[in-house]
């Protein structure tokens, strides 16, 4: 139980400085060439370490789908609506409402893997939403389009994880774990390509260190790593069981956000950061035991 809590805690570290570097890789290069490349490095990195330990490949056309679906769900549409997010709104603020996976892969759990939903977990879900709903307000009634669309790509991105998470459980004993992932990266990295305004492949040699050095760690710890220590979570404990470790996730994303950004939020938005944050720790805490009859 130490090792997992350990890892958990790892994997939510590390998925919370990748919005701060999406922010320090604006200035050197277009998002969608950044989010394409780090999934396809964080990809190949993975295959690599499949070929040289020599692990079974997948052959069934099953098996390719799902890392296809999960690859769309999880890389695509969380990459795409993650560096957008990023672009608009303050990395603190984007970690937080990136958090709301949770609560809606809870959602997808009553319908795909027909488990019931208890009221707890409901009001967590609840709870989730209006603080998405007043940080959203906050935006408009402000006049920030920027916020009011990077809530939009957060929820997007939320959507597209807690989708392939759900799948991710369902497979999770299924699948070679590093093919898996693996494969989900460098499929769903390839829609991602499509989307860079004018890719820059071969004149990489000349990128700027500073660039290629936050691409390696977004590649590699802030995506490969994570990703194959969830993978293996996945199999070893519960879903909503490992979610309750979502919740660091907000507090490391607000206090890099305010040690290194200088981040500072209005009254409204810690409203809002504050009832998601209460939403996702009722809906994660452990549910009292109906009585015995």
């Amino acid at each position: 139980m130490v090792r997992i809590i350990f890892l958990t805690s790892l994997v939510m570290l590390l998925w919370s400085i990748c919005y701060p570097l999406i922010v320090l890789t604006i200035p050197y290069a277009p998002l969608m060439q950044t989010a394409f490349l780090r999934a396809l490095l964080g990809g190949l990195f993975l295959l690599l370490c499949a070929l040289v330990l020599r692990r079974p490949f997948p052959k069934s056309f099953h098996t390719w789908m799902v890392i296809s679906v999960i690859g769309f769900t999880a890389t695509t549409i969380g990459f795409w609506g993650m560096f957008y997010a990023g672009s608009l709104i303050s990395p603190g603020l984007a970690t937080v409402l990136t958090n709301t996976q949770p609560l809606i892969a809870s959602l997808l759990a009553v319908v795909i893997l027909k488990e019931v939903i208890h009221r707890f977990v409901l009001i967590g879900i609840l709870l989730g939403f209006a603080g998405i709903a007043i940080v959203g307000l906050n935006g408009a009634l402000d006049n920030n389009a920027d916020t009011v669309y990077g809530v939009i790509y957060i929820v997007c991105a939320a959507l597209g994880i807690a989708i392939s998470n759900v799948l991710l459980k369902k497979n999770s004993n299924q699948i070679d774990i590093f093919y898996a992932m693996s494969g989900q990266l460098i499929i769903g990295s390839l829609p991602l390509m499509i989307l860079v305004p004018t890719i820059k492949i071969v004149p990489a040699l000349s990128w700027d260190l500073t660039y290629f050095a936050i691409l390696m760690m977004l590649a590699i710890p802030g995506t490969a790593l994570p990703f194959l220590i969830w993978f293996w979570l996945m199999d070893k404990a519960p879903l909503n069981q490992l979610n309750i470790f979502s919740f660091l996730t907000p507090i490391f994303g607000l206090v890099i956000g305010g040690v290194y950004f200088e981040e500072s939020l209005s009254p409204w938005q810690w409203m809002g950061v504050v009832t998601v944050i209460v939403g996702v720790v009722i809906s994660v805490l452990p549910k009292p035991s109906a009585p015995k009859k």
